[in-house]
């Protein structure tokens, strides 16, 4: 056998004569250690970073549970074991392991480097298999990908909607069908027919609360669905909507006519009844709505807003539904006009996109607005497309549906970024 682990052996010796000596000098039998498992086990700095690494006895296992960078490949293809504790000696493919030498820990992940312990009585053995874990795709990159060419047939052309209820994507491409798949899957999507909805909804007004889907009409009514196909009339809210603003976790918000005024309005939580606030702002957007709501680093629960705008798009922010406030910037600052905008709060950020669909922007707090960096790009057959719609499921992926258009079809893209993905372990 080469000798390789001569640090081991001479410890192990080391310790012998130590314990030799605090023995009487008419004591022959040492005792020595049947122990067989690794106590302690680090490798070197990764860009200057410890990683913890679990030693799991009851399998014979040691890895980390923190992924390391996807690029530390090449720090790990020639690295040093700089701890390893035992209490007898350590061997690998029947060769001594000598700490002091270099290793390639870059392909464990695919096979495990094998170490057997040998407890210091040379009674007893156990093997553990190390695997260093690192992540393969960067964290920060938003990956897309093409779930469909043609999720409707070619059916939808124009404008639509899209929510996430029960755990399915509804499109609805008109009052009169919908086309619907798991979030699970997004390749198979079922057309269903729709029943009771009145031809004036107002198709950017879906919006899920509870266990329903409601949508506002032109006439100011308000319709629901449990199933996303028959729906009904709301009475007790109906007759003066003229926007479905947000979903509170507690109340369903909207704009209400009263006496001849806009007002934002918040129901109660059994929805029988209208709260009314301020009078909107001439300014408040009430057209091709996109909303998102989200607890706050203060834990307050925030709803923001942006609809149609000609000049600039300026989101709204409210905590109650009853009133809001404009996010309003400098223009060098602010996100492009967008007819359709998509607004939503991501990994912690804001990000918008629309308009011709050439950036996807993103802004810390809603106010400052800049286009995203090369990581999270849209991807370029997106540009100067229209007519589509967008949701995030949760499992953080971002769904964008697209209608049929000249050179184009009715394409389903899914993507979220990568650190969104991972499995987060608490053990």
């Amino acid at each position: 056998m080469k000798i390789k682990f001569l640090s081991v052996i001479l410890c192990s010796f080391a310790t012998a004569i130590i314990v030799s000596s605090c023995l009487s000098s008419d004591e022959k039998n040492i005792e020595y250690s049947s122990d067989d498992t690794i106590h302690a086990f680090a490798i070197d700095t990764i860009y200057g970073e410890n990683y913890a690494f679990t030693i799991d006895n009851a399998n014979n296992k040691i890895y980390n549970v923190d992924s390391l960078p996807v690029s530390s490949d090449t720090i790990i293809n020639k690295i040093l074991i700089k701890t390893l504790t035992v209490s007898g000696y350590v061997t690998s493919a029947d060769t001594l392991f000598n700490v002091a030498d270099s290793l390639d820990l870059s392909k464990t992940m695919e096979k495990p480097l094998e170490l057997t312990v040998h407890s210091a009585d040379g009674k007893y053995t156990r093997k553990y298999s190390v695997e260093v874990r690192r992540h393969k795709q960067d964290p920060d990159s938003l990956n897309w990908n093409k779930m469909t060419d043609s999720f409707s047939a070619g059916e939808i052309t124009g404008t639509q909607k899209s929510v996430v209820f029960n755990n399915h994507i509804w499109t609805y491409g008109s009052y009169s069908v919908a086309f619907s798949a798991s979030v699970n899957d997004g390749k198979s999507w079922t057309k269903s027919a729709v029943t009771g909805l009145p031809a004036d909804t107002k198709m950017h007004s879906l919006m899920v609360f509870g266990s329903k889907i409601f949508a506002a009409t032109q006439s100011g009514k308000l319709f629901y669905s449990e199933n996303g196909t028959s729906w009904s009339e709301w009475t007790a809210l109906s007759g003066h909507v003229v926007a479905l603003t947000a979903a509170f976790p507690n109340s369903l918000a909207a704009v209400v006519e009263a006496n001849g005024k806009n007002l934002f309005a918040i129901s109660d939580n059994a929805l029988t009844s209208w709260q009314t606030g301020l009078e909107v702002p001439a300014a408040f957007p009430l057209e091709n709505i996109s909303t998102t709501v989200f607890t706050s680093r203060t834990q307050m629960t925030t709803a923001f807003i942006a609809g149609k705008s000609t000049t600039k798009t300026t989101p709204w922010f409210s905590f109650d539904g009853l009133e809001w406030s404009d996010s309003e910037t400098t223009s060098s600052y602010a996100l492009p006009a967008m007819t359709s905008p998509h607004i939503m709060r991501y990994s912690n950020k804001f990000y918008a996109f629309g308009g011709d669909f050439s950036a996807l922007y993103v802004s810390e707090e809603g106010i400052v607005w800049k286009p995203a960096e090369t990581k999270t790009l849209l991807p370029s057959q997106f540009k100067g497309r229209q007519n589509c719609s967008a949701v995030v499921d949760a499992n953080n992926y971002i769904w964008i549906m697209w209608s049929k258009a000249a050179g184009a079809t009715d394409e389903v893209w899914r993507g979220r970024i990568n650190k969104l993905g991972f499995i987060i372990n608490n053990d």
